[in-house]
């Protein structure tokens, strides 16, 4: 009979896994909770879509800028960009610089959208504070800063260009 044991080097408690698991565990929780409510408000949005919307927030953009700025291909930003038209909350006009160039722009609904979505990382955030306290939270909130500006990306939350992760 098969031990149904798990191996001694694995964790079976959240408190024995590596930082680096607990920090992508914890940032799908976050992900899911901002999903979530922006899903009961009929958005249909993915958290790939945030990547747009953010990058958004910073003016119109091409679709060619879009991809650059996310790391991503012209055909992968394209396929996000037409989806979030069809649902409304983005859409293209021409470039007022080049005619042979298509704007993508917020519609007031992508904005509704975004306000949404920093009330539910406003709610995530009481919702941690009520767990573990306001102590331990900005703790944890400056520990996690000091490791984004240690690996550079504080440039791209600056101007919003976080490159794209899978």
């Amino acid at each position: 009979m098969p031990d149904s044991k798990p191996p001694d080097n694995e964790p079976t408690v959240a408190e024995d896994l590596d930082a680096a698991t607990l920090l992508s565990l914890a940032g799908s929780l976050a992900d899911g909770a901002v999903l979530e409510a922006l899903r009961a408000r009929g958005f249909r949005v993915t958290r790939a879509h945030g990547y747009i919307f953010q990058r958004l927030l910073t003016g119109d953009q091409t679709i060619t800028t879009l991809a650059a700025d996310l790391r991503i291909t012209q055909q992968g930003a394209s396929k996000h960009v037409d989806e979030l038209e069809r649902a409304g909350l983005v859409s293209r006009r021409v470039s007022p610089h080049d005619r042979r160039a298509r704007m993508v722009a917020l519609t007031d609904e992508g904005r509704i959208a975004i306000r949404t979505a920093r009330e539910a990382r406003a709610a995530f955030d009481e919702h941690a504070r009520a767990v573990v306290g306001d102590e331990l939270l900005a703790a944890t909130r400056r520990a996690l800063a000091l490791l984004l500006d240690d690996s550079g990306m504080s440039r791209h939350i600056a101007d919003r260009t976080i490159p794209w992760a899978d």
